[in-house]
């Protein structure tokens, strides 16, 4: 428990320090919000586009898929902004130019280092456009939102994001063994990117891949769906034995990994 609480504490001064980083190059910040909302119109465009000639996707409405759309956003965001952008994304780079040296000696842990030190808050106005495109949802479609449905929501939720950190923390890892590995942080992004589909459109082997190999089910489908007032019993057992298997083989992979790691400066 100490533990928790020093690394809880080191991430507050982490979040404190890149938001004053990025707030002391204005422009630059401004320019990425931009950036940003241009996604969220693309994104709203691409879906109206979708059901300009259709009804429903494997058997979801056009309100349905903006509240799924629109946590996604919010998901997505969340993991670009916390462990991707400035984070996992630049790992390849570090360890070409041996600046991973610098976070091996420091008294932390590594994994911790490499994947969370610097946040990216660019990223925070599209998780705001999905909460809109998913109260629009609601609203427009007259669908019953059920508050007793946060909580088991907020597990599964959790736990899809622990996965997606979990899988894109050992991609990015295989930089340890390649020496072009600098597409393997955008690999790691496009599998997020799927899980922005309902997990109803797969079926046969699909569904067991992305159910238990590459569980992207429980990343927004499943969420959105307990929040739409289905749940079923095994959606949260089974996640939060993801979540840790997950979370282990990352940790696991990340020190194996570290074995083979010959210093750039060696």
């Amino acid at each position: 428990m100490k533990k928790i609480k020093r690394y809880l504490k080191i991430y507050w001064k982490l979040i404190k320090f890149s938001a004053t980083l990025e707030t002391t190059y204005r422009m630059s910040f401004l320019l990425e919000i931009i950036v940003e909302v241009g996604y969220f119109v693309v994104t709203v465009m691409g879906m109206k586009v979708l059901f300009w000639n259709i009804k429903t996707m494997a058997g979801w409405n056009l309100y349905e898929i903006m509240v799924l759309y629109g946590l996604n956003m919010i998901f997505a965001e969340i993991v670009l902004g916390v462990a991707f952008i400035f984070n996992l994304r630049g790992l390849p780079e570090k360890i070409a130019n041996g600046e991973l040296d610098l976070i091996l000696i420091k008294p932390l842990n590594s994994q911790f280092m490499v994947s969370l030190w610097r946040p990216y808050f660019a990223l925070i106005p599209s998780m705001l456009a999905g909460v809109i495109m998913m109260v629009f949802g609601f609203k427009l479609g007259n669908l019953v939102f059920n508050w007793l449905s946060l909580f088991p929501f907020m597990i599964i939720f959790g736990c899809g994001l622990v996965v997606a950190y979990s899988v894109g923390m050992m991609v990015v890892t295989l930089s340890m063994w390649l020496v072009q590995a600098t597409p393997l942080p955008m690999l790691a992004q496009k599998f997020l990117f799927m899980a922005k589909e309902p997990f109803s459109i797969y079926g046969g082997a699909w569904r067991f891949v992305f159910l238990v190999i590459l569980p992207l089910a429980f990343m927004v489908s499943f969420p959105t769906q307990v929040l739409l007032g289905e749940l079923v019993w095994w959606w949260i057992p089974m996640g939060l034995v993801m979540a840790v298997v997950f979370l282990k083989m990352s940790n696991v992979f990340w020190n194996f990994a570290l074995k083979s790691y010959s210093s750039a400066s060696s």
